[in-house]
């Protein structure tokens, strides 16, 4: 038995005491990033639906829409109350939620139109990251043409419904279809070792067909007799009371898509949970933006206004592992805030010229701190998109601040404050009669809502007619255009 010399013996002990220490701080750091949600995540699952209004969610607020599969969700996630999206429309809203810009500086202004290429996507910061980027449309509003899935190493694009189909305005497909095809392909391919998802379930926007059994979950007699949306909005012959008749129908049909897409949802998280994704994902449920039910005579629509009907949206955020879960977060958070926040979960750099900041999901509390957002209208279209600055100028937009919202609407010359505390359903108008407190008020978020318009620089984005001249092909082939 050989005897070490004592100082041998010693520099040894003192190595091991040194790299015990080193184990246990590096421990700590794993521990603290793991609570903190930060760097620790290996992947990143961002799931977007579509025309969903906050209020037809359970966990939300509903009391008649069920959703049980976000509902248990939101229970490991961090809820944010008072989420807005920045802009009604699918295509302008989505390259919001991926640039963190605002679509006055990103330069999409609606459906249709081209994402310039010097915008910097969520996709291509991941990419460069080193994660596998993987896409699925739920519609063609988002479509590869549109230059949208830059950043992307996969981006599925196929669309089974056609334009025409039961009254779809635009090439789609139904929400068991989205699930089946991200299955197939993480079933195909496995899983990487750092993948960002991208999720899209169309749905909820019309025409609402859900399929059975939800399509009685609401209303017992389902889609039978029930013309699509262009035409009870158009329809001629239909009285008052037909039209309060369609409108509880459309609303029920509504719903059971919100409720059809929640079970798709949720077998798309069970399927990543079976395969161990969720334990170590940043997954963000949100939605693009919300549908008006003729509150402010916005007809089964979007894009046209900015109450929060349409401007109102879906935040869920699950850390790894459901870590610090179950929080409800109020204060005002937009859709421009997602990307730079996930980016600071993954302790990854924003880029420079974004409009957005991120939440600090490790310091939470109740309630957010005090942030100023605002939104813009996308319709109508060629008879007010006169200003050379950009092509939305003109069309309605808002400021929120706390629980004050004012809206502008410069092509038709009005303007609104609602207070959203006392009146979320924004009914009473307080320019109406306004106290000097409200008057001043009025014209302190009017003055920041004119600087935000005022600072539009849009990057260049070209009109892209494809689908557009397909649509007016098939409808006509179909009887609906003469």
């Amino acid at each position: 038995m050989s005897v070490l010399h004592p100082r041998t013996a010693q520099v040894r002990c003192l190595r091991w005491r040194m790299a015990a220490a080193i184990l246990f701080v590096a421990c700590l750091a794993v521990v603290g990033c793991a609570r903190r949600g930060r760097a620790v995540a290996s992947h990143v699952v961002l799931i977007s639906i579509d025309t969903a209004r906050a209020d037809h969610f359970s966990f939300l607020g509903s009391r008649s829409v069920r959703t049980p599969r976000l509902d248990a969700f939101a229970e490991e996630a961090i809820v944010f109350t008072d989420y807005m999206t920045v802009v009604p429309t699918t295509l302008a809203s989505h390259t919001s939620l991926f640039t963190g810009k605002y679509p006055h500086h990103h330069g999409t202004p609606r459906n249709g139109f081209m994402v310039n290429r010097d915008n910097e996507m969520l996709a291509e910061v991941l990419k460069k990251a080193g994660f596998r980027t993987v896409g699925f449309a739920g519609s063609f509003a988002l479509a590869s043409r549109f230059d949208f899935a830059q950043g992307f190493d996969h981006y599925d694009e196929e669309f089974g419904i056609l334009v025409g189909d039961g009254g779809a305005d635009q090439n789609q497909r139904c929400a068991s279809e989205v699930t089946d095809a991200v299955i197939g392909y993480l079933e195909r391919t496995g899983i990487p070792r750092r993948l960002f998802l991208f999720v899209h379930y169309f749905d909820p926007h019309r025409p609402y067909a859900a399929p059975p059994p939800y399509d009685t979950l609401y209303d017992p007699r389902g889609r039978t007799g029930l013309p699509p949306v262009p035409v009870v909005k158009k329809h001629p012959d239909l009285s008052p009371e037909e039209r309060r008749s369609f409108a509880a129908r459309l609303a029920l049909q509504y719903a059971a898509e919100i409720s059809y897409t929640d079970e798709q949802v949720g077998r798309l998280l069970d399927y990543l949970a079976a395969r161990g994704v969720l334990d170590d994902a940043i997954v963000v449920v949100t939605s693009d933006h919300g549908e008006s039910m003729w509150e402010h005579g916005e007809e089964f629509d979007h894009g046209w206004k900015v109450y929060d009907s349409t401007m109102r949206a879906v935040c869920a955020v699950r850390l790894p592992g459901g870590a610090g879960g179950g929080r409800r977060v109020g204060g005002v958070v937009a859709s421009i805030d997602v990307m730079p926040t996930i980016l600071s979960c993954l302790g990854l750099e924003a880029p420079s010229d974004i409009d957005g900041e991120p939440v600090d999901l490790e310091t939470l509390g109740s309630e957010l701190p005090p942030r100023t957002r605002f939104g813009q209208a996308t319709k109508p279209w060629k008879d007010v998109e006169t200003d050379p600055r950009w092509r939305n100028m003109r069309k309605a937009r808002c400021v929120r601040e706390g629980r004050f919202k004012l809206i502008v609407t410069p092509f038709a010359g009005t303007e609104e404050l609602y207070d959203l505390v006392a009146d979320p359903g924004e009914v009473v108008n307080l320019l109406e009669e306004p106290s000097p407190k409200i008057a001043a008020l009025a014209a302190e978020l009017r003055e920041k809502l004119d600087r935000w318009a005022a600072s539009a620089s849009p990057l260049p984005s070209e009109f892209e007619p494809s689908q557009v001249e397909e649509s007016i092909r098939r409808l006509r082939s179909l009887g609906y255009l003469q």
